[in-house]
């Protein structure tokens, strides 16, 4: 249940964004080591992880009375909000 508190598919599309800009940068005479992308993408996941978390602790009362989002870990009760505060913000 903590994966989900990082929202995995939002998480893919800021990295596959990042990439794509990455990729971009490269092709336009950019010189990227390859090392410091793969860093750099990392980086950027934890951050999205982050304020997902976080955007779920901010929003579980709200979360919980919408039908798309009641089923989340903290409305749902399968995390208590501490722990999600603890860990966006340990991810931050």
């Amino acid at each position: 249940p903590y994966f989900a508190l990082l929202k995995p598919r939002v998480m893919s599309l800021v990295i596959f964004t990042a990439l794509v800009g990455m990729v971009a940068a490269v092709e336009a005479g950019a010189s990227l080591h390859p090392g410091l992308a793969v860093v750099s993408l990392a980086a950027i996941a934890v951050g999205a992880g982050a304020s997902g978390a976080l955007n779920m602790w901010w929003d579980a009362d709200i979360d919980a009375l919408m039908q798309r989002t009641k089923g989340r870990p903290v409305p749902a009760g399968r995390i208590e909000p501490g722990e999600a505060l603890g860990l966006g913000v340990g991810l931050s």
